[in-house]
């Protein structure tokens, strides 16, 4: 058996219906000289098995032909000419992968919209079976000069890599994956001749650190890695501009700017602080962070009381959350307050209950209903961010 159970290693490639003409394929220092792509990948990797994707069509035309040159393992598939079948060949691909291989991809003779189907499928392979791409192959023939040579293609899978860490740091809040990328990126910078990056791994790590601590409600923290982040952003440019496969990162970097400049703030209790805070809660809302978002309303709530009452606002809480809570007292009682203490009250014991509900796991009477409780997380966090800004 090639490769350990473990960690089997796979060739997987398309075989088409076309002419295939005797040629030189250079890879990696050496040529092979064949008709079939397969075969030149095969000699170059000779401890990956050979697993190749055909029709009916290409099996009859060159299966045979194919096979008295280098052994390899048949997989059938449809011609892909409707949804049904493009799903087909996507099982046929998936089940062909084992588990946490290590696969090299030849795209040269795919059909149609196999190419793209197979580069959708890869990304499809790493989440759901860690299988390991080292790589995705191109063999081309021209025709006329009856030259040949492979192109790498890996780095558009890469490409595929950088738009799903994009969407999970723009729409999740999460960095890992792009800090992972950009780890990777700098690693490979220092393996080899040309510009070093200086700070593409430590902006992912802020970037993901970044993450944690808002989801974790760290505010100082978030503050403190947000101001971080921005002055590293001259360095990371000069990174971008030196290093192709970061460039992805560039077309993000205004987005960054724009999100984390308002977390940024020397003193959260300070009205540039609870500004920062409500940037902070308006961010995690985008991100579907609701849970954290109204606990750091409740908490912004009472900082912004302790500051008006000039109490301590780390010390000197409880007081202000039961002041808080007296007004809630009264409202619920249809006592008479002036209409300020009115509007606490009032936004206190909502906000107040949704914690609980939240907190509680729903584990009482006549809970709130999610889709529900979403909506009046957006409301009382819309009220606390305007109570802030009052005089």
């Amino acid at each position: 058996m090639k490769g350990s159970l473990k960690e089997q290693r796979i060739i997987l490639s398309f075989l088409g219906t076309g002419r295939y003409e005797l040629a030189d394929y250079p890879l990696d220092g050496e040529v092979y000289t064949t008709p079939y792509t397969q075969e030149a990948i095969a000699r170059r990797y000779p401890d990956h098995t050979l697993k190749v994707l055909l029709t009916e069509k290409a099996e009859q035309t060159h299966g045979q032909s194919l096979r008295e040159r280098v052994d390899y393992e048949a997989v059938p598939i449809k011609t892909g000419r409707d949804q049904e079948e493009l799903w087909d060949i996507f099982n046929a691909i998936v089940e062909a992968v084992p588990e946490e291989a290590r696969l090299v991809m030849d795209v040269s003779h795919g059909f149609r919209s196999q190419p793209i189907l197979a580069l959708a499928v890869l990304q499809y392979l790493q989440v759901v079976k860690g299988v390991k791409v080292e790589r995705i192959l191109y063999g081309a023939f021209d025709t006329e000069t009856k030259k040949a040579d492979f192109f790498d293609l890996t780095a558009f899978l890469e490409l595929m890599e950088w738009t799903q860490a994009t969407r999970d740091l723009l729409e999740f809040g999460s960095g890992n994956r792009l800090r992972g990328l950009l780890r990777q990126i700098q690693g490979h910078s220092y393996m080899v001749e040309g510009p070093k990056a200086k700070v593409l791994s430590t902006t992912g790590e802020i970037l993901q650190g970044l993450g944690d601590s808002l989801e974790l409600l760290r505010l100082e923290e978030a503050a403190k890695q947000a101001k971080s982040l921005l002055e590293n952003l001259e360095d990371v440019r000069e990174d971008v501009g030196k290093l192709p496969r970061s460039r992805p990162l560039g077309l993000l970097l205004g987005r960054i700017e724009q999100r984390y400049q308002p977390l940024q703030t020397q003193d959260l209790f300070i009205q540039e602080g609870l500004e920062a805070q409500a940037a902070m809660i308006d961010l995690l809302l985008d991100t579907g962070s609701y849970a954290q978002a109204v606990t750091l309303a409740r908490e912004l709530m009472v900082t912004w009381l302790c500051l008006k009452r000039s109490f301590d606002p780390l010390n000197e809480r409880g007081a202000a959350e039961n002041l808080l809570g007296s007004h809630a007292d009264a409202v619920r009682r249809k006592q008479q307050l002036e209409s300020q203490k009115t509007e606490l009250g009032r936004l206190w014991d909502k906000i107040t209950n949704i914690r609980n509900d939240i907190a509680h796991a729903a584990m009482r009477h006549s809970p709130i209903p999610g889709s529900s409780l979403v909506e009046q997380i957006k409301e009382v966090c819309t009220e606390v961010k305007r109570l802030i800004r009052t005089e």
